[in-house]
């Protein structure tokens, strides 16, 4: 186990407010200020410190919590080993919304069949808490279509899929070649904030000059299932990585709307921190054989 007073920083890292993580941890406020103190006394740097009466963590700080939350982590699967009594594997791992839906069941199949004994966990989530639950240690590694610090995490591509837009089969959007300026008239469908098919989708529009605001109406949505049932009652149009759509555009429920002056293919990647144990490594090896 971590040492209490690191416990301490960690809980006020989460809760940045001195009341509140005495009130978490169960011990006095004071308490949780000579913690700090000993802390910062003993490393010889400054963890947190007051800016506009706001608590904030320096970069050291910041440097130190992400250390200790990976650390944490690595304990905390050495005493699960150590009270097995069968050795076996946990994997923990991301994956963003169109990769978990769209790639990862058949994935999960294979590797399953292959390592019946490993206990698998998959968290679907954005691109951008799933960094999050990486940077915490929450996570082995994720599988991811957004952006990502490429200084921070070593990372390997696992595919490339062409990013198009859709409208319903009783639209006539598809039926004609046409420039992506004869859609700022129709709702468009667009996923949160924080998705990795959000910024890809805003990078694209951004680099030839166009906003979301270009768009007389924009809806967001939270949800690629939603979005793709709202497009198919032709209620609005939306830009997918084709792979999410595949049985909807091999059924006719979907179509694609061919654009003259718009055609991106973006890479889904591999992700992990580089400081992440071998054996995360070779299990995550393991991965890429069978995308292979």
């Amino acid at each position: 186990m971590l040492d209490y007073r690191y416990q301490t920083f960690l809980t006020l890292t989460e809760e940045m407010n001195y009341t509140a993580t005495a009130k978490r941890l169960h011990i006095t406020q004071p308490a949780v200020t000579q913690h700090i103190q000993y802390l910062q006394q003993e490393l010889g740097i400054e963890l947190m410190h007051y800016e506009n009466r706001q608590l904030s963590l320096t970069a050291k700080g910041k440097q130190l919590q992400k250390d200790l939350y990976l650390l944490q982590r690595e304990i905390t699967k050495v005493q699960e080993q150590l009270a097995s009594t069968v050795e076996h594997t946990n994997l923990t791992f991301g994956a963003s919304l169109t990769i978990g839906e769209y790639m990862m069941p058949d994935l999960i199949e294979l590797y399953l069949i292959q390592n019946p004994t490993h206990d698998i966990s998959m968290v679907t989530d954005n691109t951008q808490h799933l960094i999050e639950l990486l940077e915490h240690g929450k996570i082995d590694f994720a599988l991811v279509e957004g952006e990502f610090n490429q200084s921070v995490f070593d990372f390997q591509k696992i595919a490339e899929e062409p990013f198009i837009a859709v409208c319903s089969e009783e639209s006539p959007l598809w039926k004609k070649d046409r420039s992506i300026n004869e859609l700022f008239s129709t709702l468009l469908l667009v996923r949160e904030e924080g998705s990795g098919t959000r910024l890809i989708f805003e990078t694209a529009i951004k680099n030839k000059g166009i906003h979301l605001d270009s768009f007389s109406k924009v809806m967001t949505i939270g949800s690629i299932g939603t979005i793709k049932k709202l497009v198919e009652k032709n209620l609005g149009i939306t830009f997918v990585y084709q792979k999410a759509v595949e049985e909807e555009l091999k059924n006719g429920i979907l179509k694609k709307i061919p654009l003259s002056d718009f055609s991106v293919v973006h890479p889904f990647y591999l992700i992990y921190l580089k400081r992440i144990q071998l054996r995360e490594v070779e299990t995550m090896e393991e991965f890429l054989a069978l995308l292979g």
